[in-house]
């Protein structure tokens, strides 16, 4: 944007009507950067934020340029938005210019030639991801000719009278536009003018309109008119022009013209490009295609146009032009990616894709593409090889192709060759493996393997078997021992045998055993030697050096053996707990020591531990056995037990250590009185190990408190069991134990059991009373339960008193006394009661009971109790439950006063479910102290939301008293929620019809209206419909084929709902739309002008009959075009199928064709295409291929192919035969070959090693059901020529008589000419001089007169140049003497005639040929470039035979050719 510099005086700017200062926010007329200079914000500060106090008033002049900045702040940097009002700036066109400049970190707003229309509230929005902050400001735009009257007021000035100047002006003018054809569906062009109510005209001026030659026409051009190319919108003052499908032809000057404002005009260009070629491939890749390691592999697809530009991929990734491993040509749209040498990672997906401008879902094609190893065969197998150590040892395999890759293995693991000891060596086909040197390990299974094929062989390597170690020269042993012999060999698979004494030992798997270690290693093994067993031991292995035998010996004997121990006899042991006890045991052992001796001591079947229950000491003779720690326990038999490896002795000691008596058993008191009882005890369990000999008798006088035990009484003897104890201290508790005591002391005492014994006589006060319980009570009397005493103390209960006590009051009061009949027994309980208690006071009751004996203690106390009313219904006090109605977001509050007896729980409920406090809620509990219950629950809800505390609020008091509800209704006013169900029910191009259902909750409220709006996915804006008090709509004023989202809200005076949205957008059209594609035509007849075609109908009418159809047509090279519309004469309907007459079509050429449905929306996409349709005659009698059907020469043994076309519908069979054999079928000798296309056949004779029996006339014979046609075809087989010296060959003499001669007698050179002109020189000639010495005539030689005769009057020139060093020499042969003989040596040796001259040339003498070589140059003929031939030639010992190759050639045909001589 442009930014004009008004200067005053002497350099001054002039600003707006607000100064501006560059460090702070302002506006004028001078910015401090231009848009072309912006620079980027930097980071400052922390969150989004403006200047502290920005300005919020601007103002300018009308068509001046104002600017507004603002200085901001933020890190990250925030994203600067301008807005007046809700219009974002940054889309409203070039007059508004938005930058910021970096230095001062100010965002600036530019406005170019101010409008009074700018005037009004703007905002500046900063965002940078933490939240938006938004400023707000004014700009007051001064009209021409005043001030603007805000402007005034805010000068507090009286205000002017304005200057009004009514002018028409473009408020917003159209844009320039360039767009591509095809690329857009349509382009417009919008006016805005300052007035409303104008009308509007478009015209276009281009190259198309100054072509039209109408009135009409003036300097804008032409009038645009409403139709299928132009379509007007007009909005108020907004005039907008749609141009529709954009194309090349549409480009121009558009002018919006207001004949009403003197034709104010406004004009903007389009430029349209022409549309982007279209690519698409022609033939595709195979999908699938596999190769094999180091092949190639050629991947080809090919394009419609041979200027596609393509890339090619592997899996994905694209392959360049630069990569050495593939080789990429494109050749007239062929392209070829060719794989140099496949490797196994070269599998893949390969794709080529057009590079540019490729149709849609045509733009690449991908082959699929599988690389196999090579499969690599043996041709021979590996042999199995034996040798000894150190031997060398060679392994080898021949393979099928030198490429092969081997690997070598022994027992499956790969050998890695050292190069020195392990070598493999590739040689050609041949693969060996070399072993120098073969150790023990190198044996095993040797493999080779390919990676299809697989050989092995075994090699053993035997060992140079000796002793590795022999056995010990010397052994000895004790008799029953184990001896073992040991020897080791070097060989672990050589047998080794034992003897004994010269005799061999045979192992009887007890006493003796001989054992193979592995590894070489053998053992005999004399299991429990015996005294007979002295001797020699020879161990004996073959040396694997013939029948050599190795020898090892040892010599050993065998000593006596001990024997089992044996001890004496031991007498009983006595001994003194915690003192000593210890015995002495005798042994002796006899023989020699062969093992340890061991010794054990068990007691009652538990073996006894050295060190910790006993010490025991081995002399030589005896033992000495001491027990440890000896307690009375430790008493009874003690069994030893000494043994041997031989056998073992053992003797039972009986050991008795006394200790003191154990405890008595029981301790019990009978008899009891009031200074006496009797004390009753049982035996210990164990005397001591000896006899008792008295009992003492001990109490405790717990009443006394000292806690001493005394001795009250001791028995005589050991054998009493009870005694008197006297002297007792009346109505003293005490408790009583009883000592045992023997020789060796008194026993621990055992204590009485249960209660302590109460000195008296045998009846007592009762046992206290159980704690009463309080079951029934009133405002004056309670009754009570209690448990009656465990224990009446010996006579009975005569009453009950029951003790009263207030509560403060510390004294306890007798009550009511109730005699034994007064009160009721109940399960074991007693009930009572107890009258004049005064209402409100609290009370406890406790009980005693009374025998003769007297009153018992007293029992517990009961827990308090009140003295009221028991049973209150639950009630509520004051006001109780309200209905509540409040707006969403106020607090809820029930505060409610209960009471009830007894005291009620409290449950709140919400449409009967129970109400917890948490976040939302709160719920409190208060109780207030009274006689009777008082309490206060309180219900919370500090911010009331709609969904959630909406509803029927229940307070619920239940107590045994019964249960007591209340209800109050709360009404939390809110917007309504969302409406249900939107659904378009009508759908036009102008206008759709909605209906919905109403929310499902009015928000408390009623609902007013309802607004809709909806939104054209082009613009995404959304604009107001309509609203509606109803739940159904119609939005109007809707663009044709615009796609539109619809929403709805519910409003009440809460405010207005959510949105209710339509799902997928709605397309703005008619019900009807154009029909589905039919379908894939069907060429059901066909001549060589015209086709017939059959196809299925759309499965879809798009709900208007289809009115016609169109077939289009396509050739090889070009686009689709109309080639008939169907009317009722040429299209036939049948049933579901539809068939239809192609006429004008070309002979020869290749079509493809497709139907498009019509019906009143328009036509339908086009059905799937035909295959590619040769246009040709269905009916056509065979017509062979002349050119092709023309005669061959071979030699002997070589191949001659036949290989011609015949036209004909249907294609037509053939039939082959032989000039003597008749019809020729596939054999050893024929091949024949059938290949059908459109419009005809090809068949193929392939004759293999041609026989001079096979020359003749070939027939072939094409037959079809309209006809048949022959042709015949001449083979010539030519012979190698017999060596001859007759006068022809050695002087080249024509009189020569033999029968080769001209003159002959069988005229057979003659015959020879006239084939030489025929066919190709030597092998033919050669042919015929076989004939003519087998005395063949012309006639069996099969050459035809006519053909000679014209072969040899058009037969060309032979020019031969021969180069000798610098000289050069040209012979010029003639067509009559065909063939020339050459003498070499004349020629060498310049005895012979120059050859510079032209003409026919004879030479003299003969010598040996030297050698030399050929090369025709080239043959023309009738200007048309024919392929090189070889000029032929044969020898014999002294002459050269040169020949032109026998051609069909015009007279004017020229054939040149060289000759170089090099001497042998």
């Amino acid at each position: 944007m442009t930014i004009p510099q008004e200067r005053r005086g002497s350099g001054q700017v002039r600003r707006g009507s607000v100064p501006m200062d560059r460090r702070n926010s302002g506006a004028g007329n001078l910015p401090p950067t231009s848009p072309e200079e912006s620079t980027p914000l930097k980071p400052r500060g922390k969150e989004s934020k403006f200047v502290a106090k920005p300005q919020d008033k601007f103002s300018g002049n009308e068509k001046e340029n104002v600017f507004v900045q603002l200085e901001v702040f933020g890190d990250p940097v925030p994203k600067v938005e301008w807005f007046k009002g809700f219009k974002d700036l940054s889309m409203e066109g070039q007059r508004f210019k938005t930058w910021t400049d970096g230095e001062t970190n100010t965002a600036i707003l530019g406005i170019e030639n101010l409008k009074q229309e700018d005037e009004g509230s703007y905002k500046c929005v900063l965002n940078n991801g933490g939240g938006e902050v938004e400023h707000e400001f004014n700009i007051y735009v001064t009209v021409e000719g005043g001030m603007d009257f805000r402007a005034m007021l805010m000068k507090r000035k009286k205000p002017q009278k304005k200057v009004v100047v009514e002018k028409y002006e473009w408020i917003e003018e159209p844009v320039d536009r360039k767009v591509k054809q095809g690329a857009c569906d349509e382009v417009s062009f919008t006016a805005k003018l300052s007035h409303k109510g104008k009308k509007a005209k478009w015209y276009v001026r281009n190259q198309e309109s100054l072509k039209i030659k109408t009135p009409i026409k003036n300097e804008n051009g032409v009038e645009c008119y409403k139709g299928a190319k132009y379509a007007f919108v007009v909005d108020d003052d907004v005039f907008t022009l749609i141009i529709k499908n954009p194309e090349v032809n549409d480009a121009g000057r558009y002018s919006c013209v207001i004949r009403e404002c003197n034709d104010l005009t406004t004009r903007a260009s389009l430029e349209v490009d022409s549309p982007d070629p279209q690519y698409g491939f022609e033939k595709k890749l195979d999908k699938k295609k596999h190769g094999k390691t180091k092949r190639k592999l050629k991947l080809k697809c090919k394009t419609d146009n041979p200027d596609t530009k393509v890339k090619w991929y592997k899996n994905g990734k694209e392959i360049k032009l630069s990569d050495t491993k593939f080789l990429i040509k494109n050749e007239a749209g062929e392209q070829t990616l060719e794989i140099k040498e496949a490797e196994l990672e070269d599998s893949g997906t390969y794709t080529c894709k057009i590079e540019e401008f490729g149709k849609e879902g045509e733009s690449e094609t991908s082959c699929e593409v599988v690389i196999g190893e090579f499969p690599h065969k043996f041709t021979s197998e590996l042999k199995p090889k034996e040798c000894v150590e150190d031997d060398q040892v060679v392994f080898s395999i021949d393979c099928e192709q030198e490429d092969a890759e081997v690997e070598w293995m022994k027992d499956g693991v790969p050998i890695i060759p050292d190069g020195k000891r392990v070598q493999i060596v590739k040689d050609g086909k041949k693969r060996k493996l070399i072993i120098n040197g073969c150790k023990l390990e190198d044996a095993g299974n040797i493999a080779v393997k390919t990676n299809a094929d697989e050989s092995s062989a075994d090699l053993g390597v035997k060992y140079n078997n000796g002793f590795v170690k022999g056995m010990r020269e010397f052994k000895q042993c004790v008799e029953r021992e184990k001896i073992i012999f040991n020897c080791e060999v070097k060989d672990p698979d050589a047998p080794v045998d034992f003897f004994l004494n010269g005799e061999p030992i045979v192992p009887d798997g007890e006493h003796i055993e001989v054992v193979n270690l592995g590894n070489g290693k053998h053992q005999l093994i004399i299991n429990k030697a015996e005294m007979g067993d002295n001797g020699t031991i020879t161990a004996k292995t073959p040396s694997n050096r013939g029948d050599e035998i190795i020898e090892s010996k040892s010599q050993f004997t065998v000593i006596k053996g001990e024997e089992p121990p044996k001890m004496g006899d031991v007498a009983p042991v006595t001994g003194v707990a915690k003192k000593q006890c210890n015995m002495t045991i005798p042994y002796k052992v006899e023989g020699e020591k062969q093992s340890d001796l061991e010794i054990f001591v068990e007691k009652d079947g538990k073996l006894l531990k050295i060190g910790k229950d006993i010490n025991l000491t081995v002399h030589g003779d005896r033992i000495q056995l001491d027990v440890i720690n000896p307690k009375r326990e430790k008493s009874g038999v003690y069994k030893v037990v000494m043994k041997n490896a031989q056998g073992q002795d053992e003797r039972d000691i009986m050991v008795n250590i006394m200790d003191v008596p154990t405890p008595p058993q029981t301790v019990k008191v009978t008899d009891v009185f009031q200074d006496n009882c009797v004390v009753n005890w049982s035996p210990p369990r164990d005397n001591g190990g000896t006899e008792i000999k008295k009992y003492i008798v001990e109490a405790l006088d717990v009443s006394a408190g000292t806690g001493a035990w005394t001795e009250v009484a001791q028995t005589p003897g050991g054998n009493d069991r009870a005694i008197k104890v006297e002297h007792l201290i009346p109505n003293h508790k005490y408790r009583f134990r009883v000592r045992a005591a023997n020789k060796i002391g008194p026993s621990d005492p055992a204590e009485m059991g249960g209660d302590d014994i109460l000195m008296r006589d045998p009846w007592d006060i009762p046992d206290p009373c159980g704690q009463p319980n309080i079951d029934d009570w009133g405002p004056d009397f309670a009754e009570m339960t209690w448990k009656p005493p465990e224990s009446d103390g010996g006579a009975p209960i005569t009453h009950y008193v029951i003790e009263v006590k207030e509560k403060n009051m510390n004294q306890w009061v007798e009550g009511k006394h109730l005699s034994a009949k007064e009160v009721q027994e109940m399960g074991g309980m007693i009930k009572g009661r107890q009258d004049g208690l005064v209402e409100g006071c609290e009370y406890q009751f406790r009980i005693r009971a009374v025998n003769k004996g007297g009153p018992s203690e007293p029992g517990p106390p009961s827990t308090p109790m009140i003295a009221k009313t028991r049973f209150l219904p639950p009630h509520l006090k004051g006001d109780g439950m309200y209905d509540i109605t409040l707006k969403k977001g106020r607090p809820i509050r029930y505060d409610i006063w209960f009471g009830g007896e007894p005291a009620p729980s409290v449950e709140w409920l919400r449409e009967g479910r129970t109400l917890m406090s948490d976040k939302d809620t709160s719920i409190e509990l208060y109780s207030k102290n009274a006689i009777y219950t008082e309490k206060n629950t309180v219900l919370s809800i500090p911010r009331a939301d709609r969904v959630r505390d909406t509803g029927l609020y229940t307070i619920k008091l239940t107590c045994e008293a019964g249960t007591f509800e209340a209800s109050g209704r709360v009404n939390v006013l809110d917007v309504p929620t969302k409406c249900r169900r939107l659904v378009p029910d009508e759908v036009r191009a102008e206008h759709i019809k909605l209906s919905w259902l109403p929310p499902e909750d009015d928000g408390g409220t009623p609902i007013t209206n309802y607004l809709v709006r909806y939104m054209d996915i082009d613009s995404g804006e959304w604009v107001t419909a309509c609203t509606t008090g109803g739940t159904s709509a119609v939005a109007k004023g809707l663009k044709p084929g615009h796609l539109y989202q619809f929403e709805v809200s519910a409003i009440n005076k809460e405010g207005q709902s959510e949105p209710i949205f339509t799902g997928d957008p709605i397309l703005a059209e008619n019900p009807y739309k154009p029909p589905s594609q039919p379908g894939e035509p069907k060429i059901t007849d066909f001549d060589n002008k015209s086709v017939t075609l059959r196809w299925e109908k759309p499965r879809d009418d798009g709900g208007r009959p289809i009115t016609h159809y169109v077939i289009q047509k396509k050739d090889k090279f070009g686009g689709w075009f109309d080639a008939l519309v169907t009317d009722s004469t040429n299209c036939e309907a049948k049933i579901d199928e539809l068939e239809a007459r192609v006429p004008g079509l070309s002979e020869g050429k290749w079509y493809q064709f497709r139907v498009i449905a019509v019906n009143k929306a328009g036509e339908s996409d086009p059905s799937p295409h035909t295959k590619p349709h040769l246009c040709r005659h269905k009916n056509l009698s065979p017509s062979i291929d002349k050119g092709q059907a023309s005669s061959k020469k071979v030699r002997v043994k070589r191949t001659a192919v036949w290989q011609i076309k015949c036209r004909g519908e249907p294609p037509p069979t053939f039939t082959w035969t032989h000039p003597h054999d008749g019809e020729i079928r596939n054999s050893e000798n024929f091949s024949i070959l059938h290949d059908e296309y459109q419009g005809g056949a090809t068949t193929t004779l392939v004759i293999h090693k041609s026989r001079v029996s096979d020359a003749g006339t070939y027939i072939l014979e094409a037959t079809n059901r309209n006809g048949k046609e022959k042709v015949e075809l001449d083979l010539i087989v030519l012979d190698n020529i017999p060596e001859c010296e007759c006068d022809m060959y050695r002087s080249g003499n024509k009189q020569c008589s033999c029968t080769h001669s001209y003159t002959g007698e069988r005229r057979g050179l003659s015959a020879l000419s006239a084939l030489t002109e025929d066919s190709e020189a030597p092998s033919e000639m050669a042919s015929l001089r076989r004939d003519a010495h087998s005395s063949a005539s012309l006639d069996d030689a099969q050459i035809p007169r006519s053909r000679f005769m014209r072969a040899r009057s058009e037969a060309p020139k032979t020019i031969l140049r021969e180069t000798r060093g610098d000289a050069t020499t040209i012979t010029n042969i003639q067509p009559a003497s065909h063939y020339a003989k050459l003498d070499l040596d004349a020629i060498e040796t310049g005895t012979g005639p120059r050859l510079r001259r032209r003409g026919t040339v004879t030479f003299g003498s003969t010598l040996p040929i030297r050698s030399f070589q050929t090369e025709i140059v080239r043959t023309f003929k009738d200007d048309r470039d024919y392929q090189p031939d070889t000029l032929k030639f044969f020898k014999t010992p002294s002459c050269v035979w040169f020949d032109t190759p026998y051609r069909t050639l015009s007279r004017s045909s020229r054939t040149r050719a060289s000759s170089r001589f090099v001497r042998l």
